[in-house]
């Protein structure tokens, strides 16, 4: 008979080797496991008062020259241990969860390694001996050396290795102590450890005082029986934010296998809060230590992982935390619902675009701690491309089969209310987020014609140029219409025809406008868009023509609101309009690929002025026509000029762009009078 041999050098040097700190730190952890293990073995019910593990670390700065020690007063390595520690993979502690190769990290991680222990009351109740790493006698007894005068074991770490080990081992007492209590914490927090003393270059950290005197508040373990996994327990702990330092997120869900941490995941967004409130507190963090025969059975060999697709654990950690919320914080959540409620009633006001379905249905479609615009639409925004996926795939169905004529006449009335009602409810949303904006264009213009702005220790209405930026970016020449691109401005409020204008000079001087002109003329905004006969489009190849002439051409001056003093000559509206039209008529727009456009000598000029009919204005208006309301001004170009002057007072202005928009903002469930209104006085004003 011949028995299989294990290659020790080999098996160590197919371990896996670490990539982070907790990994690195494993084979000192499987030391103070082992600890753990001989002083419930010694003490049994009394082993959390009775046991005591120290942890000494030396020179942590320098991985290659550290020392470790850990010692305990367990029950020691007699007879049956001792022969239990020289089985590779032995099953000895096989119903406590040991794996049996704990010790082959120790040979992986470290130089030397020194094991001592007393096991017994008589004298020769004592071994000594050093554990290497080779290929045959891996035990070498050392009689000399780490006598021991009390029961329990000692082991001496020297030197880490170079094969990542000492690439990812912690340098810092702070990162060490934090990944030492994060493996441990779930016993630490249970109560259910021995005294351990963690002394790092002198300065010493008690556990699991450390860590208890983070707790503000403990809950009742619990148990139910899960239709996927089994059995599963938790046990709950409120705690001082501190207790997730170094830990990925403030609430955590450790997931235990036989009783020790195998991971901690974080669990912020199903929690859904941050941080949690009590009497005593409110800036507190929720770890739940879990338990499962499911877990025990699926942890790999080194403890560090479960053998579980993340797709599963993601699942398990899921209905965990839906339990524990349910048990643990019940009130919290309940408020934080209400809250979160509001926030989303609140986002869904902004952007319609959004309201597609009832609150709760769409809340429901997005992670529990959503509870901000971005958080909101973030997780809305792929299942509102799933849903117009699928409309559009339907309409384009339904299509089909009305053109091939599959459908008989008892369907085709039924088909067709199907395809208007797949149309409208697409039209809505893209509806509603237009006119969403439209309003708080609306409401920010109306806010600012409002407000007052301070001058030194007196108050004056803003400056033209504020609302000019508001309706129209200021320093534009917008000459390349032939891109085809839609210009980012608001001038729709003026003029409806205006929405989509490409060609447009906003706060230019003329000559930086026209060819062939020195006129250091600034008119506020001239517009020569494709509204008023500038170029017209090729269907087919989407080119811009400029061979016609420009016929037509709007000019829009803009005076600060509720100004009263226009004394001076240059402040005549009716001169400065016409010194605008002389530079203009008979010259040349240089764009479009750089072709000169022609301005026709008779072109038609559609002139506003938006100002305010108060104080000198009123008086040098007083002869022109009342605009139809009666609150404008009017007076047609004579002589050598064809078009208009147009006077719109801003309440005016506001006013129309209000009543243009009216009935699809009213559709849209808008209302003029808003909160946002008040809200953004109150920026104002605290600006």
């Amino acid at each position: 008979m011949t028995s299989l041999t294990e290659n020790i050098v080999n098996r160590v040097d197919k371990l896996p080797k670490p990539g982070n700190y907790a990994q690195a730190l494993q084979p000192v952890f499987e030391a103070i496991s082992n600890s753990r293990y001989a002083i419930f073995d010694r003490f049994e019910d009394e082993a959390v008062t009775k046991g005591q593990i120290s942890v000494l670390v030396s020179k942590l700065a320098s991985p290659a020259d550290v020392e470790i020690i850990v010692q305990d007063n367990g029950v020691g390595l007699d007879e049956t241990r001792f022969k239990a520690f020289c089985v590779v993979d032995t099953d000895y502690k096989k119903s406590k969860g040991g794996k049996g190769v704990g010790r082959l990290f120790w040979l992986d991680a470290f130089k030397i390694i020194d094991v001592s222990s007393k096991f017994g009351d008589a004298d020769g109740d004592r071994r000594s001996f050093k554990f290497i790493l080779r290929d045959a006698n891996q035990i070498e007894n050392n009689p000399t050396d780490m006598k021991r005068d009390t029961v329990g074991t000692s082991v001496i770490f020297s030197g880490l290795r170079d094969n990542e080990y000492i690439r990812n081992f912690p340098k810092r007492e702070d990162v060490f102590l934090r990944y030492f209590s994060s493996h441990f914490i779930s016993d630490f927090l249970m109560g259910v450890s021995p005294t351990i003393n963690v002394v790092i270059d002198g300065k010493s950290t008690k556990f699991p005082a450390a860590v208890r005197d983070l707790v503000a508040q403990d809950f009742e373990s619990i148990s139910w029986e899960s239709e996927r996994y089994g059995v599963i327990s938790a046990t709950g702990f409120l705690c001082d934010v501190t207790a997730s330092a170094g830990l990925d997120g403030r609430h955590q869900v450790h997931l235990l296998a036989d009783h020790r941490t195998v991971e901690s995941r974080k669990v912020d967004g199903l929690i859904g809060l941050g941080p949690i409130s009590t009497e005593a507190s409110d800036d507190l963090c929720l770890h739940v230590c879990v338990d499962s025969p499911y877990l025990d059975a699926r942890v790999n060999e080194g403890r560090t992982a479960f053998n579980i697709p993340e797709s599963e654990l993601k699942k398990i950690t899921r209905e965990i935390v839906d339990k524990v919320k349910s048990e643990f914080i019940k009130e919290q959540i309940a408020k934080y619902k209400i809250v979160r409620a509001e926030n989303y009633r609140e986002f869904i006001q902004s952007y319609p675009i959004y309201d597609y379905d009832d609150p709760e249905t769409q809340l429901e479609k997005v992670s529990f701690g959503a509870n901000s615009p971005e958080e909101f639409a973030a997780g809305l925004v792929k299942d509102q491309i799933r849903q117009e996926e699928e409309r559009k795939k339907n309409l384009q169905s339904i299509i089909c089969e009305i053109s091939e004529g599959e459908l008989d006449s008892a369907d085709f009335s039924k088909t067709i209310i199907k395809v208007a009602d797949e149309l409208q409810k697409s039209e809505k949303l893209s509806l509603a987020q237009h006119v969403v904006r439209r309003k708080m264009i609306i409401d920010l213009m109306e806010v600012l014609l409002k407000r007052y702005r301070k001058v030194g220790d007196r108050e004056d209405h803003y400056l033209e140029k504020t609302v000019h930026s508001v309706l129209c970016p200021t320093g534009v020449n917008s000459k390349d219409s032939s891109k085809l691109v839609a210009r980012s401005h608001d001038l729709w409020v003026v003029d409806e025809r205006l929405a989509f204008s490409r060609a447009f000079a906003s706060d230019k001087r003329i000559d930086g406008i026209l060819s062939d002109n020195d006129s250091q003329l600034r008119p506020d905004i001239i517009v020569w868009d494709i509204a008023y006969g500038l170029a017209y489009y090729d269907d087919e190849e989407g080119e811009v023509d400029v061979s016609k002439p420009v016929n037509e051409m709007m000019i829009i001056e803009l005076k600060k609101p509720m100004r009263s003093n226009y004394k001076k000559y240059e402040d005549n509206i009716e001169q400065q309009i016409i010194k605008y039209i002389n530079e203009l008529k008979g010259g040349a727009i240089e764009g479009f690929a750089r072709d000169r456009v022609r301005i026709k000598e008779d072109c038609i000029f559609h002139c506003f002025v938006v100002a305010d009919l108060v104080g000198d204005l009123k008086v040098q208006l007083g002869g022109w026509a009342k605009t139809p309301d009666g609150e404008g001004r009017y007076r047609p170009l004579q002589g050598d000029h064809r078009g208009s002057i147009t006077v719109i007072q801003w309440k005016d202005l506001i006013n129309d762009a209000w009543m243009r928009n009216q009935s699809t903002l009213n559709a849209a469930g808008l209302r003029r009078t808003s909160r946002l209104i008040s809200e953004m006085q109150d920026r104002l004003a605290a600006e």
